[in-house]
């Protein structure tokens, strides 16, 4: 019995390494094709260009600089990207656009989720349930009417015009609904026996012990928004208002494309994301372990 219990572990982990192995290809690939050099001189003396496209790829990492495709491993593309584009303004009109739907979210979703939770108000269940099903609605559908709203604001082009329309959402409504709806109500009532109303109930009381589903709908919102592409692609027409999802495809023209620095300014938007999601990880267990959310 135990033998077989030890090569049920032993397959469950060559699966689990295998899968890991084929997810951090990419990722690997990337960086390795960030590091190359777009020309290199050979020991010759002779002016090269780079195939990062041959198969079986050159690549030797006990020689210094790490060998890459045939040529040494540089970081200067990633110097270069902040001086051919203003990368850094797409830093921060990403982390502006991020932090400011967050906040919309953990602001708009966490009161509304309570109000499902625990207020009586004429037909909660019907609008609830309106709320859930504009979920089978692609967001696509809406997003030419939003525009043209925007338009008609004069938000085009403008911190306002990316983040109002995307200031709450009905996933996080509901996240927050099924956590509120775990908490025991006798710490409500102790509350109001103890004079509390509801608001300061609510402050004092349910937020604090929401912190796993409050983190956790920070990380979901603020990882969506990060990688968003289309709404970000719809509202700048400007580049010094890109996003560094829409900034990506500065590297690319008709063509001919950058591959080195569009490489290497994706792990630059990569890693952020990266240590948010590997720190916080906890949180996406306990919200789901008390919501019911899987997957």
């Amino acid at each position: 019995m135990r033998k077989k219990w030890r090569i049920g572990l032993t397959i469950s982990y060559i699966i689990l390494i295998a899968y890991a192995a084929v997810s951090l290809f990419p990722f690997i690939w990337s960086a390795l094709v960030s590091i190359t050099p777009m020309k290199y001189t050979d020991e010759n003396g002779i002016e090269r260009g780079v195939d990062i496209m041959k198969w079986p790829p050159d690549i030797n990492f006990f020689e210094w600089p790490v060998k890459v495709f045939g040529a040494p491993g540089t970081l200067a593309n990633y110097l270069q990207i902040f001086k051919i584009t203003p990368y850094a303004r797409w830093i921060l009109n990403t982390i502006i656009y991020a932090v400011l739907v967050t906040v919309g979210h953990l602001l708009f979703d966490t009161l509304g989720g309570y109000a499902f939770a625990r207020l009586r108000f004429p037909l909660k269940n019907f609008w609830f349930t309106m709320f859930l099903a504009t979920l089978m609605i692609p967001g696509h559908v809406t997003m030419i009417p939003n525009y043209n709203l925007m338009v008609k604001f004069g938000f085009v082009n403008t911190y306002y015009g990316l983040f109002i329309p995307k200031l709450t959402g009905v996933f996080g409504l509901f996240l927050m609904r099924q956590f509120f709806l775990s908490i025991p109500r006798e710490l409500e009532e102790a509350a109001k026996m103890d004079g509390a109303s509801i608001f300061r109930t609510y402050i004092k009381i349910i937020l604090p012990i929401s912190k796993p589903a409050i983190a956790a709908l920070a990380i979901y919102t603020f990882v969506g928004t990060w990688n968003d592409f289309l709404w970000p692609l719809l509202m700048t027409s400007d580049k010094n208002m890109y996003t560094l999802t829409v900034g990506l495809d500065f590297y690319r023209t008709s063509y001919y494309t950058f591959w080195q620095y569009m490489m290497a300014a994706s792990i630059l938007m990569t890693i952020p994301m990266i240590i948010i999601f590997l720190s916080f990880q906890k949180y996406f267990v306990e919200s789901s372990v008390s919501t019911g959310l899987k997957g």
